[in-house]
This record gives C-alpha cells, sequence and structure tokens, in this order.
C-alpha cells in the first residue's frame, strides 16, 4: 500500500491501539533531546494506550509506556504503520 501525506496526523488525535510511525517532531533542541531520551525518534512505532480527552495521553514506544502532555502530543507528526511484523527498534 502506497503511504501518502494526507495519512499524516498529530499524535494527539491517533486512534487508540494502532501502530503509527513517527514521522516529524517539531519542537525546539531541548524537547527533542527529551523526546529522544524516551525513544521518540524520526520512524519509531508507537501506539496510544489512553489519549483523548483532557489530560495526558499515555503511548507505548519500544516496549515502554511514556506519558505526554497535549502540547508535545500535538507537535509529534504521524501516520499508520503498515507492516506484517511491527517492528519496536
Amino acid at each position: 500500500m502506497e503511504r501518502n501525506d494526507s495519512e499524516i496526523i498529530q499524535l494527539l488525535y491517533a486512534p487508540k491501539d494502532i501502530p503509527m510511525e513517527i514521522v516529524t517532531l517539531d519542537g525546539g533542541r531541548n524537547m527533542l533531546q527529551k523526546l529522544t531520551a524516551m525513544g521518540l525518534t524520526h520512524h519509531a512505532v508507537v501506539r496510544v494506550m489512553r489519549g483523548g480527552g483532557s489530560g495526558p495521553m499515555v503511548i507505548e514506544v519500544r516496549g515502554s509506556r511514556v506519558g505526554l502532555g497535549q502540547g508535545i502530543s500535538s507537535r509529534i507528526m504521524v501516520r499508520p504503520f503498515f507492516s506484517e511484523e511491527v517492528r519496536t527498534a
């Protein structure tokens, strides 16, 4: 299946339990360093465990669960990840 830019959304609006691939991280150097330390890097596959509403969202990345505020979640752009085997590295 061919990917296109219309599939790219903010992590904040990603559906629950669907593998999503990080496309871009929009932020300053300090924010990018913190996200990288948490395993949130370009092409990493994430899965929303709890999201929406007014509180922080919980995602799974590289086998760990991470809590993110809505501001940071809105600066991470993702698209659906299609693969026979979901990579976590």
